[in-house]
């Protein structure tokens, strides 16, 4: 280790206090920015209306945000991200070496989502779509193994046994690794020249949860949590101002999570509750931008889907509202009374005349001279209808276009052009793609990592396709290799069947080897062991292998077995 780092000293708590004030200044205008879109996609802007048509108008909200967001997400998540493991050595060892990682990575990975209750990679999926950055934690949770058997408690007990018992246990278990997704406007990243450096995540949690797990009792006065032991402390400015004298408790506390390469530190209301190092040898945080851009600023740097659409969709709702109340004025007109006299009795003491009690149906009785009528639009109106049009063909370009939502876009359209249209829309999501799976890319090697110097012991993980159903992985089994490829599908089914087509018309011209076209137009990387598969199916159907495996299962049933055909004399 260089000199440099090994004189690191921890982050002290005035430190911590600093940066997180820095960073909120830093991040305010990113965060504003995803909070605006994120009301935008869950219909939470009001439609600007005038006060005196408040009572008649009727709000229109429409949901084209996120139904637009909701089929980009679903058409990148369709399929499950496939790890892949490239063999180390081009020996036979080494490739089921590799399998094994690659089969034991998707199962941790599956396992991972199940006790966590989510589904975390499709949340960052979501999240680098919708915020335009998504960012993933995992850690290493050794309270799950908390009660891993001892062989000091039966000494009489053989290595054997005791192994067998602790295998038992541990497929048992929870899984000791845990990863979730986590809210990027509390995700504040320190990047220097070879990326990110170090990071602090900083959110409201539960206040009972956070009282307990690090012994802090709550303060009277500020109604904050505070060390048991009582020692004096400085405020926490970024927290807001002090809270008045005998302050109720607070629902939630401030966390602030500080973490590097090293050395890892909480603050809980202003206060430093633990800190030390965490042994993982990264950053358990990855970030992955949707939409990257080659601004520095955070605000620009990840490009929602939204941020197209962020005053286009409140347009159309404000023309939609504007068609609705033109509707019901039209539908339900206002009465007026013309043609009264200055001295007629029909005129209040402020010489205004006198309101109206309309109710549709009934007679309504008028002074002489009285007419009555109904407010009407004179003149041309003007055309709603085309700049709704308008305004919705803008969005189409905006954000996604609705032929992926299965609408042509005049309305009829071929099978070949539709498609073609489909695949050249999902071309401007490849780049969210290719950022998510190097995203998962990071996590993985995290994960083999902590398995090799954290855990220290084989991990099992339960895969049905297994033929014993569990899979274990070990120190031994990485080695300290964690060369890795993840592929993310996001094709559906009729593009899956053209890919094939493709890949069949490739091979039968000779333009292309079979593995090249399983590798890269099928989306199988294992293409050696296909090819394998391939070769024993042929062999298998072979008229000789056929006839020799009926002559054996005749005889082990205890019949005879019919005799082998000689071969013809050619010269008969």
């Amino acid at each position: 280790m260089p000199e440099s780092e090994a004189q690191r000293l921890p982050p002290s708590e005035t430190y911590l206090r600093e940066l997180e004030e820095q960073l909120l200044g830093e991040f305010g205008e990113r965060n504003a920015r995803i909070e605006r879109l994120r009301r935008l996609r869950y219909m939470e802007t009001p439609v600007d209306i005038p006060p005196a048509y408040r009572s008649s108008a009727r709000e229109v909200r429409t949901p084209v945000a996120r139904e637009q967001l909701k089929r980009v997400i679903g058409s990148l998540t369709a399929n499950r991200p496939l790890v892949h493991v490239p063999p180390a050595e081009p020996t036979a060892a080494a490739r089921t070496s590799a399998d094994l990682r690659a089969r034991w990575t998707n199962a941790a990975l599956r396992r991972m989502d199940s006790e966590a209750a989510r589904d975390v990679f499709g949340m960052l999926i979501d999240a680098m779509v919708a915020d335009g950055a998504g960012v993933l934690k995992l850690l290493y949770a050794p309270d799950r193994w908390a009660g891993y058997p001892r062989r000091a408690g039966e000494p009489d007990e053989s290595a054997a046994t005791f192994l067998q018992r602790a295998e038992r246990f541990k497929k048992s278990a929870r899984f000791p690794l845990a990863w979730r997704d986590v809210d990027v406007t509390t995700f504040y990243p320190l990047e220097g020249e070879e990326g990110l450096e170090a990071c602090l995540e900083i959110a409201e949690r539960p206040r009972h949860l956070v009282q307990r797990r690090y012994g802090l009792i709550s303060d009277r006065r500020s109604g904050r949590l505070v060390p048991a032991d009582g020692a004096p402390r400085a405020a926490d400015r970024s927290a807001g101002p002090p809270a008045a004298p005998n302050a109720a408790p607070r629902v939630t506390a401030r966390v602030v999570e500080y973490w590097d390469d090293e050395y890892f530190a909480y603050l809980v209301d202003g206060h430093l509750v633990r800190r030390g190092r965490h042994g993982y040898g990264a950053i358990p945080y990855v970030q992955a931008y949707g939409d990257q851009t080659p601004s520095r600023d955070p605000a620009k740097a990840g490009v929602s889907m939204l941020a197209s659409m962020e005053y286009l969709v409140p347009l159309l709702d404000q023309l939609l509202t504007m068609k609705q109340n033109a509707l019901f004025l039209y539908a339900y007109p206002t009465p007026k009374i013309t043609n009264f006299s200055p001295v007629d009795p029909s005129l209040g003491n402020d010489g205004r005349p006198r309101s109206l009690d309309f109710r549709p149906g009934e007679l309504l009785p008028l002074y002489q001279g009285e007419d009555l009528s109904f407010l009407q639009w004179e003149g041309t109106p003007p055309d709603l209808d085309e700049l709704i049009a308008q305004t919705r063909a803008m969005i189409d370009q905006a954000g996604a276009p609705s032929v992926l939502f299965g609408v042509p876009p005049d309305g009829n359209a071929s099978g070949y052009l539709l498609n073609q249209l489909i695949n050249t829309a999902r071309v401007s999501f490849q780049q969210i793609a290719r950022h998510a799976e190097q995203a998962l890319e990071r996590i993985v090697r995290l994960m083999w990592r902590l398995v090799e110097s954290r855990i220290g012991e084989t991990v099992f993980v339960f895969e049905a396709e297994d033929e014993q159903g569990w899979i274990g992985l070990g120190p031994e089994d990485i080695d300290g290799y964690r060369a890795v490829r993840v592929r993310m599908d996001p094709l559906g089914p009729a593009d899956d069947v053209a890919q094939g087509t493709l890949a069949a018309s490739l091979v039968s011209a000779r333009l292309a080897s079979r593995r090249w076209a399983m590798r890269e137009k099928l989306g199988i990387e294992d293409a050696e062991a296909v090819e394998d598969e391939m070769l024993l199916d042929e062999l298998i159907d072979a008229p000789e292998v056929r006839a020799a495996i009926v002559r054996e299962a005749l005889g082990q049933a205890g019949f005879a077995s019919p005799p082998a055909k000689e071969p013809a004399d050619v010269g008969a």
